[in-house]
Protein backbone atom coordinates (compact mmCIF):
# COMPACT_ATOMS: atom_id res chain seq x y z
CA UNK A 1 0.00 0.00 0.00
CA UNK A 2 2.88 2.49 0.80
CA UNK A 3 4.71 1.72 -2.53
CA UNK A 4 1.55 3.07 -4.95
CA UNK A 5 1.47 6.20 -3.05
CA UNK A 6 5.19 6.72 -2.94
CA UNK A 7 5.50 6.46 -6.91
CA UNK A 8 3.27 9.30 -7.45
CA UNK A 9 4.89 11.57 -5.14
CA UNK A 10 7.91 10.71 -6.53
CA UNK A 11 6.86 11.56 -10.05
CA UNK A 12 5.04 15.40 -9.01
CA UNK A 13 8.70 16.27 -7.16
CA UNK A 14 10.54 15.39 -10.16
CA UNK A 15 7.72 17.12 -12.77
CA UNK A 16 8.35 20.06 -10.32
CA UNK A 17 11.86 20.30 -10.39
CA UNK A 18 11.84 20.52 -13.69
CA UNK A 19 9.25 22.85 -14.16
CA UNK A 20 11.54 25.05 -11.92
CA UNK A 21 14.54 24.68 -13.78
CA UNK A 22 12.90 26.45 -16.84
CA UNK A 23 12.20 23.73 -19.29
CA UNK A 24 10.99 24.00 -22.72
CA UNK A 25 14.45 25.69 -23.92
CA UNK A 26 13.74 29.10 -21.96
CA UNK A 27 16.65 30.14 -20.47
CA UNK A 28 15.99 32.35 -16.75
CA UNK A 29 17.79 35.16 -16.89
CA UNK A 30 20.48 35.93 -15.22
CA UNK A 31 20.85 39.79 -13.28
CA UNK A 32 23.79 41.59 -14.64
CA UNK A 33 26.46 41.91 -11.90
CA UNK A 34 26.52 45.17 -10.01
CA UNK A 35 29.52 47.21 -11.50
CA UNK A 36 32.08 47.86 -8.53
CA UNK A 37 32.54 51.36 -7.48
CA UNK A 38 36.12 53.07 -6.52
CA UNK A 39 35.81 54.95 -2.91
CA UNK A 40 39.59 55.09 -2.87
CA UNK A 41 41.77 57.23 -5.03
CA UNK A 42 44.28 55.43 -7.15
CA UNK A 43 47.49 55.04 -5.06
CA UNK A 44 49.28 56.96 -7.83
CA UNK A 45 47.56 60.32 -6.32
CA UNK A 46 48.82 62.05 -3.61
CA UNK A 47 46.57 62.87 -0.56
CA UNK A 48 47.42 66.65 -1.87
CA UNK A 49 45.61 66.14 -5.41
CA UNK A 50 42.72 64.37 -4.16
CA UNK A 51 41.74 66.29 -0.82
CA UNK A 52 43.40 69.92 -1.17
CA UNK A 53 45.96 70.50 1.65
CA UNK A 54 48.41 67.80 2.75
CA UNK A 55 47.83 66.12 6.65
CA UNK A 56 49.80 68.29 8.56
CA UNK A 57 52.33 67.13 11.90
CA UNK A 58 52.03 68.84 14.36
CA UNK A 59 54.09 67.27 17.29
CA UNK A 60 55.02 63.86 18.71
CA UNK A 61 53.59 63.69 22.47
CA UNK A 62 54.32 59.65 23.61
CA UNK A 63 55.45 58.38 20.38
CA UNK A 64 52.01 59.24 18.88
CA UNK A 65 52.76 61.60 15.73
CA UNK A 66 49.52 64.27 15.61
CA UNK A 67 48.46 64.88 12.40
CA UNK A 68 45.82 67.91 11.53
CA UNK A 69 43.24 66.31 8.67
CA UNK A 70 40.52 67.68 7.14
CA UNK A 71 37.29 66.34 6.79
CA UNK A 72 37.11 64.07 4.00
CA UNK A 73 40.63 62.75 4.89
CA UNK A 74 39.04 62.11 8.07
CA UNK A 75 36.11 60.44 6.91
CA UNK A 76 38.62 58.11 4.68
CA UNK A 77 40.87 57.24 7.43
CA UNK A 78 37.87 55.69 9.15
CA UNK A 79 36.79 53.62 6.06
CA UNK A 80 40.14 51.77 5.50
CA UNK A 81 41.62 51.76 9.09
CA UNK A 82 40.66 47.90 10.01
CA UNK A 83 42.10 47.51 6.03
CA UNK A 84 44.99 48.81 6.94
CA UNK A 85 45.87 48.12 10.90
CA UNK A 86 44.80 44.58 10.72
CA UNK A 87 44.27 43.23 7.41
CA UNK A 88 47.48 44.81 6.36
CA UNK A 89 49.30 43.27 9.64
CA UNK A 90 50.21 46.69 11.18
CA UNK A 91 48.51 46.29 14.85
CA UNK A 92 50.56 43.15 15.26
CA UNK A 93 53.84 45.02 14.39
CA UNK A 94 52.66 47.31 17.26
CA UNK A 95 51.37 50.21 15.01
CA UNK A 96 48.30 52.35 17.00
CA UNK A 97 45.77 54.79 15.98
CA UNK A 98 44.05 57.70 17.24
CA UNK A 99 41.67 60.34 16.06
CA UNK A 100 39.83 63.28 17.39
CA UNK A 101 37.39 65.36 15.79
CA UNK A 102 35.61 68.98 15.94
CA UNK A 103 33.44 69.18 13.22
CA UNK A 104 31.75 72.56 14.59
CA UNK A 105 35.47 73.89 14.94
CA UNK A 106 36.26 72.28 11.79
CA UNK A 107 39.05 70.60 13.44
CA UNK A 108 40.13 67.03 12.88
CA UNK A 109 43.48 65.18 14.06
CA UNK A 110 44.85 62.02 14.03
CA UNK A 111 47.37 60.19 15.74
CA UNK A 112 49.95 57.41 14.77
CA UNK A 113 52.45 55.22 16.38
CA UNK A 114 54.71 53.32 14.30
CA UNK A 115 55.46 50.70 17.17
CA UNK A 116 57.57 48.01 14.84
CA UNK A 117 56.81 48.49 11.37
CA UNK A 118 59.80 49.99 10.48
CA UNK A 119 57.23 52.54 8.48
CA UNK A 120 57.14 56.15 9.18
CA UNK A 121 53.77 57.58 10.36
CA UNK A 122 53.47 59.38 7.11
CA UNK A 123 53.83 56.33 5.76
CA UNK A 124 51.22 55.06 7.42
CA UNK A 125 49.10 57.67 7.13
CA UNK A 126 49.31 57.70 3.73
CA UNK A 127 48.03 54.04 3.63
CA UNK A 128 45.02 55.02 5.40
CA UNK A 129 44.44 57.65 2.78
CA UNK A 130 45.15 55.27 0.09
CA UNK A 131 48.39 56.82 -1.18
CA UNK A 132 51.10 53.93 -1.37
Amino acid sequence: MHRRTFAPAVALAVAVVVTGCGGAGERAQVPAAPVPTRTVPPPTLSPTTVFGAQPRATRVVDGFTVFEVNAQQYELIGKRLVQVLHREGLWDQGVRFGANADPAKDWYIVLIKPGLSQLSPRQILNRLLGVY
